[in-house]
């Protein structure tokens, strides 16, 4: 599926569709809401994915520097409110958790297939990184991206304790 620019719906270089989502324990998140900040992560993710839980519970490095910067990181649970709550607090997440309840239209509209799915979305509202399942060497990475499509400062590994994760680990 293509958007209107011609590219593949989430891909690298393609507008970032919009979106509006309940987090849990309240609130709401919106694309817009990135938008604002100069942009953001989104990390989709899903209850019994091994994957998912990998990747979110190492991400702390990356939500501190973002945080530090006004930036958001936030995790998309492919799930209803609940799930999103009880996703949020088995792994201990300090982040925000939207919910993308059934027929998970923002996962369609980002063309997600595969859990997790981290994208990086400019402050113009293109994806400019897109990591799919986890690769340890794309995520060490990840660093240069961030700073170049956030406009950023240093960036620290975005990864806490890299050296204790797999190669890789499909979603």
């Amino acid at each position: 599926m293509t958007g209107r620019d011609g590219r593949a719906v989430g891909a690298v270089g393609s507008r970032a569709p919009g979106f509006a989502l309940p987090v849990a324990g309240g609130g709401a998140r919106r694309l817009e809401d990135l938008l604002q900040a100069g942009g953001g992560v989104l990390v989709f993710a899903k209850d019994g994915c091994p994957t998912s839980g990998l990747v979110v519970t190492r991400l702390a490095p990356l939500e501190a520097a973002l945080n530090r910067e006004g930036r958001p990181l936030l995790a998309v649970f492919q799930g209803d409110d609940a799930g999103a709550a009880a996703f949020r607090d088995a792994y201990g997440l300090a982040m925000p958790v939207a919910c993308d309840a059934a027929p998970h239209e923002a996962s369609r509209a980002y063309g997600i297939t595969t859990v997790p799915t981290l994208l990086v979305v400019d402050g113009a509202g293109v994806i400019a990184e897109r990591l799919e399942g986890f690769v340890k060497s794309e995520y060490l990475a990840l660093g240069a991206s961030l700073e170049q499509a956030l406009a950023l400062g240093d960036i620290p590994p975005v990864l806490e304790r890299p050296e204790d994760l797999p190669a890789a680990q499909p979603g």
